[in-house]
């Protein structure tokens, strides 16, 4: 039998040589550590950048519902509601279009008490997966939409 790679727990333990070596990881800790919290940061700057993603879906909804609202009470698609959407655009760094569907018009683009009508906002969210220092960045466009649907709240009187 060979004696010289017997270990003190049997004939399948390491050489004497390897032993020492494991058993002499000082610091190996430390290592494990920097590593452990790299993953961390890591994973928190990812987490962090999918958030500008709801936010940026969030502040779409939110100029949505404030668009309706005002072609509610104005019971049109008028100036004041342009001004209003310019300026909410302003105020969320937002460029989205914005179409209203399924409305029937009165007379001159006025939408009658209780008539219904949709506004939709489409925006096209660039995402940056990667900035390279030396080339362009990769970016992916991410679709969004929002859609409601509202009732007007004005009377129009028609001529007869």
């Amino acid at each position: 039998m060979n004696s010289r790679h017997q270990g003190i727990r049997g004939r399948f333990s390491p050489p004497m040589s390897i032993q020492k070596l494991l058993s002499e990881r000082k610091g190996s800790s430390y290592f494990d550590l920097m590593i452990k919290t790299l993953v961390v940061i890591t994973l928190m700057v990812t987490v962090m950048s999918f958030l500008s993603i709801f936010t940026t879906y969030l502040n779409l909804n939110h100029v949505c519902r404030r668009m309706v609202r005002v072609v509610e009470l104005e019971g049109e698609v008028s100036d004041r509601a342009y001004d209003v959407f310019y300026r909410l655009k302003q105020q969320t760094g937002l460029s989205p279009e914005m179409t209203v569907e399924d409305v029937e018009y009165c007379e001159d683009q006025k939408i009658q008490l209780r008539d219904t009508f949709t506004i939709t906002m489409t925006y096209s969210y660039p995402f940056t997966i990667f900035a390279p220092s030396f080339a362009p960045p990769v970016v992916v466009q991410i679709p969004m939409k929002a859609s409601i649907t509202g009732m007007s709240e004005h009377y129009w009187k028609l001529p007869e």
